[in-house]
């Protein structure tokens, strides 16, 4: 994705500022399904051991602000349903890291911010969570039983149902549908660049990214346009405030 990124010539960059506001949590509860045996003695893991759980994938979580990770099993003569819950810092790194597994074409159903399903799977986000639920073997007949434990879970969950507010600052017009993303840091490769907000447009046959960086404070924002000013190979100044960077 990144390499991607680095071929695209021009780009728009702003920056702004934005705060984060963390809501009391609940405990984490799994709720009962019918039919099915809860199992719920697995071990939380951390920043520190998610990578005994999930080797080397864990690596892109914990860059995600991941928190703890709770698992539970349902059980039954027929199916074995796995239930994960991924808690990370706030709203905008758990949709970051629900992005990195999306794609565009994925059946997707209205459960918390986002989710998507098929027979074996359903994973959806809401708030700090990011949930998913999968089973050994499935047909049309386990999809609505993987949607209803989808569902119960959300309903346990605190948190926003809404996108990261920063999304909502990117023109309506062109927007390529569910392909909005969030990098948690180092955008397009580069060290000394924070976390950026990405959104896909095909607008008149012509596709292009917008991007808007978030640096916190004015600061941190001068020292991050300075830097990138040593990067370009050019730079045009349209009029105040905005430049093409090649």
């Amino acid at each position: 994705m990144i390499k991607a990124m680095l071929r695209i010539r021009v780009f728009l960059i702003a920056f702004l500022t934005a705060s984060f506001s963390y809501a009391d949590e609940k405990a984490i509860s799994f709720p009962q399904l019918d039919g099915f045996n809860l199992k719920t003695d697995f071990p939380v893991y951390n920043p520190d051991n998610l990578w005994e759980y999930i080797n080397g994938g864990a690596y892109t979580y914990v860059n995600y602000q991941f928190v703890d990770l709770h698992i539970a099993e349902y059980s039954n003569d027929k199916l074995i349903i796995k239930a994960e819950i991924y808690h990370h810092k706030n709203n905008v790194y758990t949709y970051g890291m629900y992005t990195q597994e999306r794609a565009p074409d994925y059946s997707f159903v209205d459960i918390g911010i986002q989710g998507y399903a098929e027979n074996t799977l359903v994973n959806f986000v809401k708030g700090p969570y990011y949930v998913k639920i999968i089973c050994n073997d499935g047909d049309d007949s386990t999809k609505p039983v993987l949607l209803k434990l989808a569902k119960e879970i959300e309903q346990n969950l605190q948190g926003t149902t809404s996108v990261p507010e920063m999304f909502n600052k990117f023109p309506q017009e062109g927007r390529v549908p569910n392909s909005d993303s969030y990098i948690s840091t180092e955008f397009l490769g580069y060290e000394f660049m924070p976390g950026a907000y990405i959104m896909p447009y095909d607008l008149n046959g012509k596709k292009f990214k917008l991007f808007i960086v978030d640096c916190d404070t004015a600061e941190k924002c001068n020292e991050v346009w300075k830097k990138l000013e040593l990067k370009a190979k050019s730079i045009k100044r349209h009029k105040k405030k905005i430049f093409t960077f090649s």
